[in-house]
């Protein structure tokens, strides 16, 4: 009976350690948060002659998760703000410049003894544009360089701005986009990614022209119904509204994963199955 018991107690001692030694781990992204920044230009619902019109908005388009510890798999996150800002100067200029303003936050989290890196991509796209309402009139649009931090200190680089000046005798259309990435490696446990991210919109009018800086929200049967240079369905070439706007995609990768616990459990069965031999 003895060495019966022993020699139970031995493989279970084993099949321990086997299945602790393989128990799964996990990297995961949680907790997002996005929103319009403090410094945002308020939205409004001005319309008619003299006026501009500004908009804002934030989503989470990939919301994270989880994914088992392997080396190479990974799980990512994707956000996007978009805006809009239009000028229509019937009776007199008008120079309406907002500021684009919002914040980020997520946490990217492993199982103690696994590391990962964390790849950072900014993409910030739309179109300027100008429409001639009066052939005497003018209007420029314009979009400044995209300032993104992370944390207050590592940064997004993004060195491009888009400018289009449009004088008063034709309409047209100015497509922009810059990319900007950054990295993290090395990291284990949990991160917390704090992101700020702001530029400038600029619509400048005078007479009766329209401008307009479309960064993803069409404004048609809105505040702005009426108003050509505020609306993707205007567009020539068209445009697909949900590519626009300012995204923000965040991947973890894990790059190595924790020793098996195996061999310490397998030498726990092994002694067992010693003792089984010793009653024998």
């Amino acid at each position: 009976m003895e060495r019966v018991l022993a020699s139970t107690f031995g493989f279970l001692f084993l099949a321990f350690g086997l299945m602790l030694g393989s128990s799964a781990q996990a990297l995961t992204i949680s907790g997002i948060t996005i929103a319009t920044g403090g410094t945002n230009t308020a939205d409004n619902g001005a319309n008619g002659g003299g006026s501009s019109d500004n908009t804002s908005a934030t989503s989470t388009l990939i919301s994270g998760g989880t994914v088992v510890d392997a080396v190479a798999a990974s799980v990512s996150a994707e956000t996007r703000y978009a805006s809009n800002l239009w000028a229509d100067a019937s009776f007199g200029g008008v120079d309406a410049v907002t500021t684009n303003s919002y914040t980020l936050s997520l946490s990217v989290s492993a199982d103690a003894g696994t590391f990962y890196d964390i790849a950072i991509d900014s993409l910030f796209q739309g179109v300027l544009v100008r429409v001639d309402d009066s052939f005497s009139g003018q209007s420029s649009a314009s979009v400044s360089a995209v300032t993104m931090s992370i944390n207050g200190s590592v940064s997004v680089p993004h060195s491009t701005s888009a400018q289009l000046l449009a004088l008063g005798y034709y309409n047209a259309n100015q497509a922009f986009s810059e990319a900007g990435s950054s990295s993290l490696t090395g990291l284990s446990g949990t991160t917390t990614l704090n992101f700020v991210v702001d530029w400038t919109s600029s619509a400048d009018n005078s007479d009766s022209d329209e401008a307009a800086v479309l960064l993803g929200l069409d404004e048609a049967g809105g505040s702005v119904s009426g108003v050509s240079a505020g609306e993707y369905g205007n567009l020539s070439p068209s445009r697909v509204q949900a590519d626009d706007g300012h995204f923000i995609n965040v991947s973890a990768t894990v790059t190595a994963i924790p020793e098996p616990g195996t061999l310490v459990l397998l030498g726990m069965g092994l002694a067992g199955l010693a003792a089984h031999r010793r009653l024998s």
